[in-house]
């Protein structure tokens, strides 16, 4: 089974970044929407647009993100993920402009690469791929498109479930800019709506790895 996970540092950021493959995923396989950080404002919301989605999302229970819960974020992260296992997880672009997100894209490398070494644990996880989602921020050139468009309205409706974040750019921004610009990766892409990512490399094989040598040439 196909299961995506994505890791942000706040309540809304899944959505506006990922509600569009957050959903098609979560038709094809499992959709798991995690939160470094808790906004009991937002709570009530990320649920409500979580549902919308057909994401199971959590919540971790920290009310902030930086080098002095640092430890504790990536002990929580590393359980979550060896406990889901996911195939692929999608995070922050390393230059976004919210220092709490460029954190987190940080704090998320490192749990990746930890969660997949045999010497910490026997229940050592590699994840097939990791991603960096666009926010308010827009990647210069994606590298992967994703159609979205059968479930376009389904993300809208999902970000119109962060009422207490609407008045932010002024009322009805996220939804008319988050709505433009999956339309102009769709455009992009040849079809209605598109998300735009880019691929963080990690290491797939190495002698602390449960893959310690490719086998098969991949070309």
């Amino acid at each position: 089974m196909n299961k995506l996970m994505t890791i942000f540092a706040h309540q809304d950021d899944e959505t506006f970044s990922a509600g569009g493959i957050l959903a098609r995923y979560a038709e094809i396989g499992e959709s798991y929407a995690i939160t470094v950080s808790s906004d009991p404002q937002r709570e009530e919301e990320f649920h409500a647009a979580c549902n919308f989605l057909g994401a199971k999302g959590i919540i971790l229970p920290n009310s902030s993100i930086g080098p002095t819960n640092e430890g504790e974020i990536k002990q929580q992260l590393l359980e979550l993920i060896r406990d889901i296992k996911p195939d692929h997880i999608i995070t922050h672009l390393e230059f976004d402009y919210h220092h709490e997100h460029k954190y987190t894209r940080k704090i998320v490398e490192e749990v990746v690469e930890w969660a997949s070494h045999t010497t910490s644990t026997d229940a050592a996880v590699q994840i097939q791929s990791l991603w960096a989602a666009e926010t308010t921020i827009l990647i210069p050139f994606p590298q992967i498109y994703i159609d979205i468009s059968p479930y376009n309205q389904r993300r809208l409706d999902a970000i119109q479930s962060y009422e207490s974040q609407s008045h932010k750019g002024g009322r009805g921004f996220y939804s008319e800019f988050h709505n433009t610009r999956t339309k102009l990766r769709g455009i992009q892409a040849g079809v209605d709506h598109a998300e735009a990512f880019i691929q963080i490399p990690i290491a797939q094989v190495g002698s602390f790895k449960p893959t310690k040598v490719l086998l098969n040439l991949p070309y």
